[in-house]
């Protein structure tokens, strides 16, 4: 299983960094990459940088009010640092998920249930891709003429409500009889018992709405924020997008990073990058210069910095 395992984090390694060089011998020559980036607004840049902060404060203030329901206590200062530490995690992880390790990690010490701080964080990243959808769904049906020339966005859409139905059908009654239908015998029992205790948890949170609808509400000041970060770094690049068009693309490539074929949606987060903004006429260098700056700069800088903080706390 290790190896297995290995192997297909190898396998992602390869794959995102032969997106990057077949971008940048075919679409974007590290050229142009650099001359787009030394115009870059250091304005607009510190700009975006600082909605980090507050999208920090804002995801604590989610994940503390989510543990508080549960009838848990944790310090908005404790998970604002596990946020971090698994802003680090998520440089060397697949998807924009893999961080969420450590916080279920941090979040069971609260808790004193590794099953209970899973449903937690399963809970809260539920309310952000619920948003991110409402947001890139509604926009689109606004914006039909930019989501003709995108496929992706449909595709995306569909695939992403059918998930979400997926998941949320779990606590329906059916379920329940579903599970009942695993054999009663070896590990299977176990498995089973862990299974109802889980969906139990969430089912929790149906006694507890106004816990549930204050974590939807800052799950949309969250992603609001982040839309923001992507515009102030449009702005400082100089692209021509208008600010709406940021709330259909930016929420379907996120949701597509989801998916674990790269590491840490390098490579394949550019280049869809450079198939949207083609629409608004603007070069793959600058495409590629937006996710440097709004990506990858900012990701190393916080990943950095959860760094320091998970050496200090060991």
């Amino acid at each position: 299983m290790a190896k297995k395992r290995d192997f297909l984090f190898f396998l992602k390694i390869v794959f995102s960094l032969s997106l990057i060089v077949l971008i940048v011998l075919k679409k974007a020559p590290l050229r142009e990459i650099g001359a787009s980036l030394k115009e870059a607004s250091l304005w607009w840049i510190c700009l975006s940088f600082s909605l980090h902060s507050i999208g920090l404060l804002i995801s604590a203030v989610r994940w503390q009010i989510l543990i508080k329901a549960q009838g848990d206590q944790a310090s908005l200062g404790y998970l604002a640092k596990s946020y971090l530490v698994g802003n680090f995690f998520n440089l060397f992880l697949p998807t924009r998920f893999g961080g969420d390790v450590v916080r279920v990690w941090d979040g069971s010490k609260p808790s004193k249930s590794l099953l209970k701080s899973t449903a937690i964080v399963l809970v809260e990243r539920l309310t952000g891709i619920i948003v991110l959808l409402c947001f890139a769904l509604g926009v689109s049906l606004f914006r039909l003429d930019v989501a003709k020339e995108l496929p992706v966005i449909w595709i995306s859409l569909a695939v992403g409500l059918l998930g979400l139905a997926a998941i949320l059908s779990f606590f329906l009654p059916f379920s329940v009889h579903l599970i009942g239908l695993l054999p009663e015998r070896g590990i299977l029992i176990r498995i089973k018992k862990k299974i109802f205790e889980f969906r139990e948890i969430i089912l929790i949170y149906r006694n507890k709405k106004p816990a549930l609808f204050k974590a939807l509400f800052w799950a949309f000041l969250l992603q609001i924020n982040v839309i923001l970060h992507y515009y102030f770094v449009g702005k400082a690049l100089s692209l021509n997008i208008p600010f709406f068009d940021y709330f259909i693309f930016i929420p379907i490539v996120l949701l597509i990073l989801t998916i674990p074929v790269t590491i840490n949606g390098l490579g394949l987060r550019e280049f869809l990058y450079i198939s949207i903004f083609a629409l608004y006429g603007i070069a793959s260098s600058g495409a590629v210069s937006f996710s440097v700056i709004a990506d990858i700069a900012f990701a190393l800088i916080i990943g950095i910095l959860g760094g320091l903080i998970y050496a200090f706390r060991r």
